[in-house]
């Protein structure tokens, strides 16, 4: 007979993984980073680099810096050319070693070179999974920063609309529109990123936007919102009204003013 046995207490201990109460508790020289999650197609990179120009934040995007990365042989580059061509994520191994390397330039090299070092910096697509979130950790428990994950929340549908009409650049895109790489990149997702992304908003270290709303919520709800893309079942909200919910969700922290953001 199989028996169940408990993982141990720590197994998921991320505590510099903050909930919204502890980090607006924070003091006002903390160290701190805010995350950007969702799910492909989501419009991470586009609300991260909203953030960072709106507010005035570093903004760190992991897949700027995998172009960037040297690879230490052959194989290395190897796996890193494959995984971009066939839309489909690193090894964690490979993208925590990618992602120590950046950050190490990113944050070591130049943001504590920045008058308002104690100014949150932006981050988005890293970590993306358990393995990498624990390992990421580390990175935050040494430099003393605390971070807070904000995810957009769309369906698998409306995601699969956006990629078959992309026009998203950037590298590893190229093929967004064909069926069968869509089916690779969702399927990614809910296979590493999906439980990962409940797990942090079940234990309130994470805060979700939801923007798309089934037709009876959006009815309650339609006085919030300036404009919508209607669908039928479900409608979505414009990437405007969705910065200003998370815009002023941030206002709440005191330290994002203090810092000069």
């Amino acid at each position: 007979m199989n028996t169940y046995r408990f993982p141990p207490k720590d197994w998921l201990d991320l505590p510099n993984f903050l909930s919204a109460e502890e980090f607006k508790n924070l003091p006002p020289n903390a160290n701190t980073c805010i995350i950007i999650e969702g799910m492909t197609y989501a419009g991470r990179h586009t609300q991260a680099q909203v953030m960072s120009e709106e507010l005035g934040l570093p903004k760190f995007a992991f897949s700027e810096w995998v172009t960037k990365y040297p690879p230490e042989n052959e194989e290395e580059r190897q796996i890193i050319a494959e995984c971009l061509r066939n839309s489909v994520y690193l090894p964690d191994a490979l993208r925590n070693k990618v992602a120590d390397w950046a950050l190490h330039e990113f944050y070591d090299k130049r943001h504590t070179d920045d008058e308002y070092y104690s100014r949150p910096f932006i981050m988005v697509g890293y970590p993306r999974t358990l393995e990498q979130a624990k390992h990421f950790q580390k990175f935050l428990e040494q430099r003393n920063i605390y971070a807070l994950v904000a995810i957009i929340e769309i369906n698998s549908k409306e995601a699969r609309r956006r990629m078959s009409e992309s026009t998203v650049k950037r590298i590893g895109h190229e093929s967004d529109k064909l069926p069968e790489v869509q089916k690779i990149r969702i399927g990614e997702y809910f296979l590493k990123t999906h439980g990962y992304l409940k797990w942090l908003l079940l234990m309130e270290k994470a805060v979700g936007f939801k923007t798309c709303l089934d037709r009876s919520e959006y009815e309650q709800r339609k006085h919030e919102f300036s404009e919508v893309i209607d669908r039928g079942d479900y409608v979505v909200l414009s990437q405007q009204d969705v910065s200003q919910m998370i815009m002023k969700f941030l206002g709440m922290f005191h330290f994002v003013q203090y810092s000069g953001a």
